[in-house]
């Protein structure tokens, strides 16, 4: 049982929300309110003013991710140790940690979770300057629609391992927030890009070429297409992330101009949970 944490009241959410939406977490107070209704233990405060904000990972694994947790560091373990058991009380079998800057991921290893993933973010400045790279012979480029989400689901689940794959809601949510386009083959889906784009910043949040339509230029014309597509809507830059292991994908992206930032950003995880007794 929880000892540190509490579910968020109405009393509480009108300042846990100006965190959450500044983190994108939700769109709007609504969606907010909608969470903390259907799912209170998703929201949750401490008697010290400190917030959390956790979610289901993925629909095909059983993770609870830490979305947005705002503490100061030294507090970290101590909420971690109780965020733990919230996830355990839910029949979780592991609670993930937050994105953050590996130099700042101390707090969460001495909570005792370990480092899973490194994930580099990459940023184009200038987007403008970027022309459009043709996709090869035979490959066209469109955008997406909400009847384009099975298509792109299959892609995903043939793209990307268990744990970095979108499940469908997820997707469903990402085309209605962003736009998305799509590259075919003699009217078969090939691959798709994700792309938002506020306030000038923007990001290329995904791209995806299934493994056998690899290396052939199709990533390539979906990145770029996207990339101008961003600046067309008044992006002044463009941010993305991927696996820093994924060399294939970095080399992409420098041919591109993309630079890598300073801080690599590393995803933590605890060990298995056991049931609750």
């Amino acid at each position: 049982m929880s000892a540190i944490t509490r579910e968020a009241t109405a009393v509480d959410l009108p300042w846990v929300a100006p965190a959450a939406l500044h983190a994108h977490l939700v769109a709007d107070v609504g969606e907010l309110l909608a969470i903390s209704g259907s799912e209170p233990w998703r929201v949750r405060v401490t008697e010290r003013g400190e917030a959390v904000f956790l979610g289901r990972w993925r629909e095909h694994l059983d993770d609870v991710a830490v979305l947005g947790l705002w503490c100061a560091p030294a507090r970290v373990p101590l909420l971690v140790a109780d965020l733990i058991e919230v996830a355990r009380a839910q029949g979780f079998g592991r609670l993930l940690g937050p994105l953050v800057p590996e130099s700042q991921v101390g707090p969460y290893l001495h909570a005792g979770l370990r480092v899973v993933e490194r994930v580099d973010v990459l940023r184009l400045e200038r987007p403008a300057r970027l022309a459009v790279t043709l996709p090869p012979a035979g490959v066209t480029i469109r955008e997406t629609g909400p009847a384009d989400l099975d298509t792109i689901a299959r892609i995903d689940r043939a793209s990307f391992p268990a744990f970095w794959r979108y499940d469908d809601a997820q997707l469903a949510h990402l085309l209605r927030t962003g736009r998305g386009a799509l590259a075919e083959e003699d009217g078969h889906a090939i691959g798709y890009t994700l792309a938002t784009v506020s306030g000038g910043e923007s990001s290329l949040g995904r791209l995806a070429v299934t493994p056998g339509n690899r290396r052939h230029g199709v990533g390539t014309a979906l990145a770029s297409e996207a990339v101008v597509w961003l600046a067309g809507h008044g992006a002044r830059a463009v941010t993305l992330s991927t696996q820093s292991d994924n060399e294939a994908s970095r080399r992409l992206y420098g041919r591109l101009g993309f630079r890598r930032l300073p801080d690599t950003l590393v995803a933590c995880a605890s060990g298995p949970l056991a049931a609750p007794h």
